[in-house]
Order: structure tokens, then sequence, then C-alpha cells
């Protein structure tokens, strides 16, 4: 079977015996990681947001040009916002600190964010593979040895642009002042927040959000004038 993907017209071929039989399927595009959903009863395929995590094998899947077929890609557990009314904002939150999970959790949800904690990097990875999140609130040493080796600011930092100018990125850190704009370029986030500062995030983020909003509106207009978006 050959499909296109609709985002970047990459043609796909899938071998017949990786079809399940009387199922609809689901497959990424090896170039842009869109999710493709064909429907074997209907005779259509239809993409869907691309996908924002994967483990490594599936990493390598995709660099290989491989694809996983599925008649059952589902599972709730990995799925925190699948029953979410459409406009709802997400968020997800990275931090081990007891302390500064319970006063971001609440500046959040104030916010009207609705909020999901991983338990750990694989965790996250899982959850950004079916979601894209409008908001993640990240600790530079969330589960790794370093700020260096963090397993989830890595992946963000390889995400396509139009994927990743989508999410916006806080990172709580210990080494960089609040909203020192050079270290958020560096570091390929939105903003930089200290835990210093950590009594005044509602009104760090609030800042941060509406001027990275205005920033795109002109872009954002301009992609939807061409029918991109």
């Amino acid at each position: 079977m050959e499909i296109t993907c609709s985002n970047c017209r990459k043609q796909i071929n899938i071998p017949d015996e990786k079809i399940p039989e009387g199922k609809s399927f689901a497959v990424r595009c090896p170039s842009c990681r869109t999710r493709i959903s064909v429907d074997i009863n209907a005779g259509r395929e239809q993409n869907q947001p691309a996908a924002n995590g994967w483990d490594e094998q599936q990493q390598q899947q995709a660099e290989q040009g491989e694809f996983a077929v599925s008649g059952e890609d589902y599972d709730a557990s990995e799925k925190p916002f699948d029953f979410l009314e459409e406009e709802g904002l997400t968020a997800m939150l990275l931090e081990k600190d007891p302390d500064v999970v319970g006063h971001v959790k609440n500046v959040l949800e104030v916010m009207d964010y609705h909020v999901t904690m991983p338990e750990n990097v694989r965790d996250a990875l899982r959850k950004m593979k079916y979601h894209q999140f409008d908001l993640i609130v990240l600790n530079e040493t969330f589960d790794s040895s370093s700020p260096e080796a963090n397993g989830v600011l890595i992946y963000l930092q390889r995400l396509n642009m139009h994927v990743r100018r989508n999410i916006f990125v806080a990172l709580l850190t210990e080494r960089y002042t609040t909203m020192d704009n050079m270290a958020a370029f560096l570091k390929s986030v939105n903003i930089v927040i200290n835990l210093k500062d950590i009594e005044s995030i509602d009104r760090i983020l609030t800042r941060g959000i509406n001027e990275n909003e205005l920033f795109y509106a002109v872009f954002k207009e301009s992609l939807k004038k061409l029918g991109r978006i």
C-alpha cells in the first residue's frame, strides 16, 4: 500500500504483510513525524498532529525508514488528555522537589492549564508521543545526571520548528538569572526561571507567554492566509 503524507508530501510504501487485516492502523512519516491514520474500510488516510516523543527503538526505526503498524494504537495511560475539550490548554510539569511541584501546579491550574506530571524522562516522552503540550515547565536536572544530559531538553532541541514553535518551554534552573534571554537562546527554551524566583512564577510565565504570542502573531497570521495552518 502506498500513502502520501499531506504535511510534507512524502510517498510512503507499506508492505502488505504489515497491514492488519480489516483494521484501521497508523504510521508515522519518517520525514516530518506526522501521524497518519489509515481507515481500511473507508479507503482513506487522515493525517493527525505530529508526534512529540518516541522511545529509542521507535527513533531508530524512524531513522532507518521503518514503521510500526498497529491496529491497537492506544494506551490510556499515555494519553492524559485524550478526552479533553479541543480548546483546553495542557501543561507538562517536570520537577522533583515536592514544594516546587505543589506551588507550580497550583499556579498552572489557576492559569487554566490541565497539568500532567510524568515520573521520569521515559514517561514524559511516551506522553509527548500522543499529545502536543501547550506549555512545558522543566527542571534542567529532571531525571538526569547533569543539565547537559536532560533527555526531555535534548528531545525538544531536536524537534522540527513547525512543532516546536507551538510549545512554550520554561526552564527551571539554579544556574541562570530569571528571564536571561541569552541563556534561554543557548538552551533552546522560551524562558529561564531561577528557582529563587519560584514564588513569582505566575507573573513570569504570564509575561513570557504574552511576549511569545505577540512575537509569533504576525508570522502565524501569514501562515493562516497561505492556508498552512
